[in-house]
């Protein structure tokens, strides 16, 4: 037990500094939307559809007091002047450490076992998406404090959702509809792999999936009223609440010839998204159980949701997705656990 103990408090400081490597190179190959720049959303000034999305800035916000102890006693060790950026960079790190450590557990209540060390898979497909064709390599190099903290609350939503630990769910839930609207994909994801089917008349599919439909309608309700309640204190914003996506076959006619885009110089570098790691997924499918399986069928309902909402030729925009990938690839080639539930 002592062993196990301190294997995991190893890993958890690897995880630490696996987040600090990502968040520096994360910061110094990508830079703001002016209209949504986190000086702007930090000030309550951004446009509406970025200012909606304030707790990273709240958070940073309230250590900014902090700032002269954090120069007077780190300034040795950071390259670079400390100020609110670098704030903001602790928060990513943070975040990203608790997204790797969130996996395993991800893939065991879906009933996979998996090793501490494959969760680092999911650094593959976000440096790759995030950092490589978002800014090294190609790309936008688009950077907005939010996108990797989604990540995040949305693997904690669904396991504790998973767990029915509604006490802890909630504060979650509430932080979560405050980084990113997207967390409604933490209620749509409990939903479906919660969802009991077998019964064939609807009002028995009703009955026996009452609780979970008053969790969602009550989630839901919270959703829309932090929606409303956000839209309208900052009504008086300029720009729009919605965005107006980019046309993408646009940008898939450009992939066949060749041709350079706003987004992406080598458009044909988009083809490389996740780092393929989405193709695991589909060869192995039948190795995937029932939850694995519907998980994934999460992630084409997202994929249908970012062609209303998104530009979908950045590669940022696929945050959650992110996850549901590499859960489904580490799913294929792990184990079940003896108490998972057949496929």
């Amino acid at each position: 037990m002592k062993i196990l103990k301190l294997n995991y408090i190893a890993f958890s400081l690897f995880s630490l500094l696996s987040g600090f490597v990502f968040t520096y190179y994360y910061f110094l190959y990508t830079h703001e939307y002016p209209e949504g720049s986190y000086q702007r959303i930090a000030n309550y000034e951004a446009d509406k559809v970025f200012q909606t999305r304030l707790l990273i800035t709240s958070i940073a916000n309230s250590f900014e007091p902090l700032l002269p102890l954090l120069i007077n006693t780190a300034q040795w060790a950071v390259p670079y002047p400390i100020n609110y950026e670098v704030i903001l960079q602790l928060i990513n790190a943070v975040f990203l450490t608790a997204l790797i450590l969130l996996i395993r557990p991800l893939a065991e209540i879906l009933g996979y076992a998996i090793t501490p060390a494959a969760s680092l898979l999911i650094l593959v497909p976000v440096s790759w998406n995030f950092i490589f064709i978002n800014g090294l390599i190609d790309g936008a190099g688009l950077y907005y404090p939010y996108d990797i903290p989604s990540l995040t609350f949305f693997a904690a939503g669904i396991i504790l959702f998973l767990q029915k630990k509604w006490l802890w769910f909630y504060p979650v839930f509430i932080l979560a509809c405050l980084n990113r609207e997207s967390a409604c994909f933490i209620t749509l994801g409990g939903f479906l792999l919660t969802l009991q089917i077998g019964e064939s008349k609807f009002v028995e599919l009703l009955k026996s999936n009452r609780r979970i439909i008053a969790q969602v309608i009550t989630q839901a309700c919270i959703w829309l009223a932090l929606r409303l309640i956000l839209s309208y204190a900052f009504r008086n914003n300029p720009g729009e609440f919605f965005e107006k996506p980019h046309s993408m076959i646009d940008f898939i006619i450009l992939i066949w010839s060749g041709e350079p885009h706003w987004a992406m110089q080598n458009t044909r570098l988009f083809l490389t998204l996740f780092a393929g790691i989405w193709i695991v997924p589909l060869l192995y499918w039948k190795n995937l159980n029932q939850s694995a399986k519907r998980l994934w069928g999460l992630g084409i309902i997202y994929l249908l949701a970012l062609v209303f909402r998104s530009n979908m030729m950045e590669t940022r925009v696929y945050n959650e997705l992110n996850v549901i990938v590499t859960v489904c690839a580490l799913c294929a080639f792990s184990p079940k656990l003896p108490s998972a539930s057949p496929s």
